[in-house]
């Protein structure tokens, strides 16, 4: 009721000074954005450091919103569209509509196309003819649907801001000829566009430095190396290596870790060290079981590793668990599957095992 009744005065506050004042422009942007826009009363107020607008501009302004209003967009969306890109409201009309027309005129309607729009609102300041349409064209030559080219949008804008000729198609086919399929080079697009967007040579630097470690683009786990490699310097990889070397593994030990799971180096380093320092100082796991298990490197300890960690040791004090499996494989186990056997199983005998495995319990026996 407090907070209700704060914003309804602010409001009032403001409708008072726009009345009393035709030159206070950040009342009048606030009026605008409460009003027309949905924004909440505090977002109104602070995009005002962002851009004002006056009795000459205001009808522009409220041109565009029921423009964007005729084609469906809610509060929600145009209070996201303009925090993203003030500008938006300065555009004319002449220009957003046969971008609107071209993307609702290929399918691209309804939610995909309010997604798509609040989440980049300023793929409208791109030209029609040079970037929308040239891009969408490409994209769906690739993806064959318009809900795989807005996925991938959302994953990297630079969809519409580059010339797809330029890196895209010479990494596309530089990859097919090295044996790639068409569906992991798709795949690929809808994980992490950005490494099929850069510089053609780095590319290949990639693909020909994974095939010196041993990994072919046949071998399943060369496409998630592609997208870890991909996204680290060279000198970032070699201090990882490092690293690794720096707590008792050898660099093909590192290497072949790297080879069965490319995620176990994608982290930085620094959880590289907490994760190796909890599998060998609290669970006393041996190197060896580590590099036998890579994936371990992947997980997070606060959010899988010590809740499996802590409802294993109980179920092991109470005899409750089979110890036909080790550790390192209940901690790899589905979700699903660790819940299902470890926690509503035996949640009668041990009704705390929920409340250990959410964390708000810190009894470890």
């Amino acid at each position: 009721m407090i907070k209700i009744s704060i914003r309804s005065s602010l409001l009032s506050l403001v409708h008072k000074r726009s009345r009393a004042s035709p030159f206070s422009t950040s009342s009048l942007t606030v009026k605008f954005l409460v009003n027309s826009c949905g924004f909440p009363l505090e977002s109104a107020i602070s995009a005002t450091q962002n851009f004002q607008l006056d009795d000459k501009n205001l009808h522009r302004f409220q041109s565009v919103v029921q423009f964007l209003k005729s084609h469906g967009f809610g509060d929600a969306h145009l209070a996201k569209m303009i925090e993203k890109w003030p500008r938006l409201l300065h555009c004319k009309l002449d220009n957003l509509k046969p971008k609107m027309e071209f993307f609702v005129g290929n399918g691209i309607i309804g939610d995909l196309l309010y997604d798509f729009i609040s989440s980049h609102p300023d793929v409208l300041r791109r030209s029609l003819d040079s970037h929308i349409k040239p891009s969408y064209q490409f994209l769906k030559q690739l993806l064959d649907s318009n809900d795989k080219i807005i996925a991938a949008s959302k994953r990297s804008y630079w969809l519409w801001t580059c010339d797809l000729k330029t890196n895209l198609q010479p990494n596309i086919e530089f990859l097919l000829k090295e044996g790639l399929s068409l569906k992991a080079i798709e795949s690929l697009m809808m994980l992490q566009p950005r490494d099929l967007l850069q510089k053609p040579a780095i590319m290949v630097h990639v693909v020909n430095t994974l095939k010196n470690f041993g990994l072919q683009p046949e071998d399943p786990p060369f496409l998630h190396a592609i997208r870890v490699l991909g996204s680290m310097s060279e000198s970032t990889f070699r201090r990882k290596m490092e690293f690794m070397k720096s707590m008792g593994w050898t660099e093909a030990e590192v290497l072949l870790a790297f080879k069965r799971v490319p995620h176990c180096l994608a982290c930085s380093e620094e959880k590289l060290r907490g994760r190796l320092h909890f599998y060998t100082n609290t669970m006393n796991l041996s190197p060896r079981e580590i590099i036998a298990n890579p994936l371990l490197l992947k997980y997070s300890i606060d959010k899988r590793i010590h809740p499996r960690y802590s409802v294993f040791n109980v179920l092991k004090s109470k005899k409750l668990i089979p110890m036909d499996k080790k550790i390192t494989w209940w901690l790899k186990v589905s979700e699903e599957y660790f819940l299902k056997n470890c926690i509503a199983k035996f949640m009668d005998e041990v009704p705390e095992l929920v409340d250990l495995y959410l964390g708000t319990n810190k009894v470890q026996k």
